[in-house]
């Protein structure tokens, strides 16, 4: 069990990566509160300033919006890894960063229950491939 001054600078360490990441990206604290469904901007701020350490059952949700593999960013979270590998490869290759609108429908998406963030998973797919078609018949 890590002590008190171990899970201090895990907190730390993680807060300073959440903020730099977030940076990066291009997002706001309160695109982070209105897409991960937090109350105020303060509970983004606690975290990136390590005053309070991120919940376990958010650092998926975390790892999502700030493009990052899953298992490798909770690792990092809970203190089994001390660095996050390199970020560059989770970023969307054609340099995107999360807009607005796409902050309102990951929170949107995070808000549904799972049978419907299923179907809508679901259907995001169909759409994806009738894109696809629409694109072939106009080239």
């Amino acid at each position: 069990m890590a002590g008190a001054r171990e899970r201090q600078a895990i907190r730390k360490r993680v807060g300073e990566f959440l903020r730099a990441r977030r940076q990066e990206l291009g997002l706001s604290q309160g695109d982070i509160t209105r897409a991960l469904g937090y109350v105020s901007l303060n509970s983004v701020s606690n975290l990136e300033t390590g005053r309070e350490g991120l919940p376990a059952k958010r650092i998926y949700a975390w790892a999502d919006i700030l493009q990052l593999p899953r298992d490798a960013f909770f690792r990092f979270a809970t203190g089994e890894t001390e660095k996050m590998e390199s970020t560059k490869a989770a970023a969307p290759s054609d340099g995107a960063s999360l807009v607005h609108a796409e902050a309102d429908l990951v929170a949107a998406y995070r808000r549904l229950p799972p049978k419907y963030q299923r179907r809508l998973r679901e259907a995001a797919s169909e759409f994806e491939t009738l894109a696809r078609a629409e694109a072939r018949r106009k080239s």
